[in-house]
């Protein structure tokens, strides 16, 4: 589903320094579930193994709680937040029994059973609610940007690209990415040891509706393979929404 590639010490896209990303055509890839949204013209085809869930499960407090973070405990994510209205969540969580286990040697002749951790993913659709909106926040020309890069606002995350415009089809969109560990506030510590959360934030003007897709695992491989997921908007011809392959990174300051 997604090219095969080295595994980056440093961040590495297959694009020029002037990023432009037009996702060709191409038929829904085996192994998919197609979703539809009459009332927006819009249709997802993501991989099987994602299964739907109730967007509730997003929702604390009336804010969006992106990546499990609520923006009740910190005043730029619950402005960023306040006013998405999610649409669609799949997620994936790797049963237990499928976690790979293999013995290693520990201190004297002892052994020990070291696992793999489980591997979860997520992608959440929302769209924002322009009557929500301020008058001021209504004539923002960045807020299409903004809903994207709000990925970069969730404490303990930090962004590892350039956020970039590209085009699937005709259809504009805007995307950046994000690593790190969510917390709860700013002044949460680290806890070491715990595997990084790799995100992506996709945006979109579309027939007047401004959406956003959320990305999100704690495999960089998985991250790869759920944004090769594919949209057609309208009658236009089926695209991934992100046809190029990320690596691991080391987040910009």
């Amino acid at each position: 589903m997604i090219a095969s590639a080295a595994k980056p010490t440093s961040l590495v896209f297959l694009f020029a320094v002037a990023f432009s990303v037009s996702a060709g055509a191409q038929a829904p890839a085996p192994n998919t579930t197609e979703w539809e949204n009459e009332a927006l013209k819009l249709r997802l085809f993501y991989p099987s193994d994602l299964t739907k869930a109730d967007t509730e499960q997003v929702m604390q407090d009336g804010h969006l709680a992106l990546f499990g973070i609520s923006g009740a405990s910190d005043p730029k994510l619950a402005e960023a937040t306040n006013c998405l209205r999610p649409i669609l969540l799949l997620e994936h969580f790797q049963s237990p029994s499928t976690l790979n286990a293999k013995v290693e040697p520990g201190s004297g002749d002892s052994t020990r059973v070291a696992t793999t951790p489980s591997v979860s993913s997520t992608i959440l659709l929302a769209e924002l609610d322009i009557n929500c909106l301020t008058p001021e926040q209504q004539k923002s020309t960045t807020l299409l940007n903004g809903m994207a890069e709000v990925i970069t606002k969730v404490p303990g995350m930090k962004s590892i690209v350039q956020p970039s415009t590209y085009t699937i089809g005709w259809q504009k969109v805007h995307m950046t990415a994000a690593q790190g560990q969510p917390q709860s506030s700013p002044t949460d510590p680290q806890l070491s040891g715990q595997r990084p959360l790799y995100t992506m934030g996709i945006s979109t003007n579309w027939n007047s509706h401004l959406l956003v897709w959320y990305f999100s695992s704690n495999d960089i491989d998985t991250l790869n393979s759920i944004t090769k997921t594919t949209v057609r908007f309208g009658r236009d011809q089926a695209a991934s929404l992100y046809p190029l392959t990320i690596g691991n990174a080391t987040p910009q300051p």
